[in-house]
């Protein structure tokens, strides 16, 4: 199922699978102030970042296409983007602020600035990888940084974006980032093996020592 925000309108619109590729094949669900961010957790319910609202909703959808067992998450300040937590909560990015972990109740543990002791400008895509690192990117500053388990800030890309606002990483330790600046996704490597598939076929010409913003393809 794909699934994306429409700020303008301010629904969710689901592609319907059964059906062709066409404008009516979009499904309007729900009804939000600013949707943003979307994402999914790990019980394959729907996120949504509502910026005006300052909230970010939980849901599930049947098989009509209704919500059901709607959630919020509030008090945030301009929620952009959300993503699902290492322990199955959420992470939320917040417009100029912060970022903010959130378990699997739904309760704040903490912000990334006070446990990180990390200075956002303009934090954007956040997403985590398999081992449980947070990865954000900030627009302003035209970084992205992961911030691990346990230790200190690691600055992936400093070099080459000129507007990044998404991120996503794959599970071959492959970084992908939205850069709006220049309408395209650039994709980084920051890992040398895969996570879970060492088959996984790979350039045997690749330098293992290069840096993550040496590896632009």
């Amino acid at each position: 199922m794909v699934a994306v925000t429409d700020m303008l309108n301010g629904v969710i619109r689901i592609f319907n699978p059964h059906s062709k590729f066409s404008q009516g094949d979009w499904i309007k669900i729900g009804q939000f102030d600013s949707p943003r961010g979307i994402g999914v957790d790990s019980m394959g319910r729907i996120l949504v970042a509502d910026y005006t609202q300052g909230k970010v909703y939980i849901f599930s959808v049947d098989h009509a296409f209704k919500l059901q067992n709607v959630r919020a998450v509030s008090d945030l300040c301009g929620p952009r983007y959300v993503s699902l937590a290492p322990d199955g909560g959420l992470v939320v990015s917040e417009e100029c602020g912060d970022v903010k972990i959130f378990g699997s109740n739904h309760k704040l543990i903490y912000s990334i600035s006070d446990k990180y002791g990390h200075q956002f400008a303009n934090p954007a895509g956040v997403c985590t990888d398999t081992e449980g690192n947070i990865i954000v990117a900030d627009e302003q500053q035209k970084q992205i940084t992961l911030f691990p388990v346990s230790g200190s800030p690691v600055c992936l890309v400093s070099k080459g974006l000129q507007r990044p606002t998404g991120v996503s990483c794959s599970s071959f330790g492959q970084l992908l980032v939205v850069d709006a600046g220049e309408n395209c996704v650039k994709v980084f490597k920051y890992k040398v093996k895969p996570y879970n598939n060492p088959e996984s076929p790979r350039i045997s010409s690749e330098n293992p020592n290069l840096s993550p913003r040496e590896r632009l393809r």
